[in-house]
């Protein structure tokens, strides 16, 4: 998306961004209708598999894509480590293009690991490479701050990460840009290196690849929890997929429920289910009709609305408020409805 900008407007930019398209789009082609993760995305797999998808991608594309399309899509390479190596580089680029503090953090991590690369020249395969792996250490190399250049340092380079030692691969490869420095503290070991698939990736490829068990469909369906139901998420969450730390450090107090919504989403026969009584509402005229049908397009794509106040934003301010659409009654009973959907994601029936 980045690269549709005009200060990318060069061929070679546009080069490597057919190129990344054609390799989106692949792995969306790929896709087997008939796993059950895909079956509940198909309308999105479906459009997306279309070529002509990834020609320009709007922002709604690009939240579509992250959302719906990219926990389905796998890379099929053996090498862990340079899947890893790619997913750093891919991070290092977005943070520059981001303007991230977390360049910073980056930019040191790729330099430890090309020391590291060149303390091996009597490997063939990283001696080949010297220069660039040298290269990464000079000034020159980082005041350019070329996607060009990162992109060769990725494709020349994840296959020499395998040539790392286990300590080195661990503590060098594995990184989350995110905020780089939260605490400081000396004299204190510290804990062992997050594993490779992180929490949050198992959390998502669960419940993307389980969407058949009770508790996950309740929640899709727009159907209340039983204790059992909510044990057995507890379970998963906090014992099975890691440890009630990993949860809290990843999605705070955000409770289960709502957070496999947020990842599953809401069916879309359940979410026009749950608002039947307006769309069904011969009192109601086109302009509030269209209103409802925008109210359950946003809670089908993001699982709930966390808040009723966004229906006097945007994208619902437009072309008239909320306020003066509905009369005071209907908006109570418009609001009470979407109060309900996000409730039946957290009360447990007994």
């Amino acid at each position: 998306m980045a690269l549709q900008e005009s200060t990318f407007a060069d061929g070679d930019y546009q080069v490597w961004r057919k190129e990344l398209a054609e390799t989106c789009h692949g792995q969306v082609a790929n896709l087997k209708r008939d796993l059950i993760a895909v079956k509940m995305r198909l309308r999105y797999v479906e459009k997306y598999q279309k070529e002509d998808a990834f020609a320009h991608i709007s922002d709604l594309d690009k939240g579509e894509l992250e959302r719906e399309i990219a926990p389905l899509v796998f890379l099929d390479d053996p090498d862990e480590f340079a899947k890893r190596f790619d997913n750093f580089m891919y991070g290092l680029m977005l943070a520059h293009l981001e303007q991230m503090p977390s360049f910073k953090y980056a930019k040191k991590q790729l330099c430890d690991m090309a020391a590291l690369l060149e303390k091996k020249v009597t490997i063939p395969q990283i001696k080949e490479k010297l220069p660039l792996i040298r290269e990464i250490g000079t000034d020159a190399f980082w005041e350019a701050k070329d996607l060009l250049l990162f992109e060769k340092v990725r494709k020349e380079l994840r296959d020499l990460i395998q040539f790392l030692d286990e300590g080195e691969k661990k503590h060098q490869i594995i990184t989350k840009l995110t905020d780089p420095v939260t605490e400081q503290q000396e004299g204190v070991q510290m804990e062992a290196a997050y594993d490779f698939e992180d929490y949050r990736a198992k959390v998502n490829r669960y419940v993307n690849d389980h969407g058949d068990t009770l508790a996950i469909h309740k929640l899709t369906h727009n159907i209340p929890l039983s204790q059992g139901d909510y044990q057995e998420l507890e379970r998963i969450l906090t014992s099975e997929l890691g440890s009630r730390e990993d949860y809290v450090r990843e999605f705070g107090d955000t409770p289960f429920g709502l957070l496999i919504r947020k990842i599953a989403k809401l069916d879309h026969e359940a979410a026009m289910a749950a608002f039947s009584t307006f769309i069904n509402d011969q009192s109601l005229n086109q302009k509030q009709i269209a209103f409802v049908h925008k109210v359950i397009q946003h809670i089908e794509l993001n699982g709930y609305m966390e808040n009723p106040a966004e229906l006097t934003k945007p994208p619902f301010d437009k072309p008239i408020s909320f306020l003066k659409l509905f009369d005071a009654k209907t908006r109570k009973e418009l609001v009470d409805t979407i109060n309900t959907v996000r409730e039946n994601a957290v009360k447990v029936s007994m």
